[in-house]
């Protein structure tokens, strides 16, 4: 498993850097919308719509959106109102994870397979239209995205394993623990520095504005994360799907991602004075 694993994990990564610094705009706009859509089938299962018709309507609305959005002549605009509305949703799933201890009672809230079903749609259009747009503002900048959360993700693992003591949800995700999360956030921070100092021109206070906003896409990731662990409990299932040998289903793989990118993109407009 661990060498399937490790084998899949170097096939993607090579996959994505290739698709990121060699295919034109357009070309990794539609791939990137046909793995998200992939992702959009499989939050359709997790939410227990099992219904072919039901997953069906799920991935034509999310790949009607999602072209309608590229179509647009003040797409630019437009994606600033976009992120925007997908951080607000991740601070409101936040307030949620933070506000219950067990999925018994979130399913106690009055419509939450329905919400839940529907929270596809600000939880996957806004991450895809971030990822687009930093592929053609800047390849290296997704690519920093990227590998910042992966390499907190890891810390967070090593740490937890090695220190955790206290957990942070039980109820979600029996391995995580407050340690792992302080070790994630401490190995992000050298991360972010170091990226200050590529991707920042000015004064120190605007690398260390720089520094914020990537503390803040680790902690948005960190919920992601429990997100997806929700609506895997919630359905009964260890993973999201079996795509991908020893990693299990693409939400597996980026529902971290899908929580940071908007976040990511929103922090760096704040950043550069809101101009897209």
């Amino acid at each position: 498993m661990f060498k399937q694993r490790v084998v899949t994990g170097l096939l993607l990564a090579c996959a994505l850097l290739a698709a990121i610094f060699y295919l034109p705009a357009r070309v990794f706009d539609m791939i990137a919308l046909l793995v998200f859509l992939i992702g959009a089938d499989e939050w359709a299962r997790l939410t227990n719509a099992y219904s072919p018709v039901i997953r069906v309507v799920t991935v034509v609305v999310v790949a009607l959106i999602a072209l309608l959005i590229l179509q647009m002549p003040v797409r630019q605009q437009l994606t600033g109102i976009v992120v925007l509305a997908g951080t607000a949703w991740w601070i409101l799933v936040a307030f949620v994870l933070l506000s219950y201890d067990s999925v018994e009672a979130v399913k106690r809230l009055k419509g939450a397979r329905i919400m839940a079903q529907i929270a596809v749609l600000p939880a996957l259009i806004p991450a895809w239209l971030a990822i687009i747009w930093l592929q053609r503002y800047d390849a290296w900048l997704l690519v920093f995205m990227i590998l910042l959360i992966a390499v907190g993700d890891s810390a967070a693992y090593m740490t937890g394993k090695r220190f955790g003591r206290r957990k942070l949800a039980s109820w979600l995700s029996p391995g995580k623990t407050w340690e792992g999360l302080m070790g994630e956030l401490f190995m992000s921070a050298l991360v972010a520095v170091l990226g200050g100092w590529f991707f920042v021109a000015g004064s120190p206070w605007t690398r260390a504005g720089f520094v914020i906003l990537c503390l803040f896409a680790v902690l948005a990731s960190v919920f992601g994360d429990l997100f997806e662990s929700l609506l895997k409990r919630q359905a009964g299932c260890k993973d999201s799907g079996h795509l991908l040998p020893g990693h299990g289903g693409i939400l597996d793989r980026m529902d971290s991602h899908l929580a940071a990118a908007p976040v990511f993109l929103l922090g760096w407009l704040c950043l550069r004075g809101g101009g897209l």
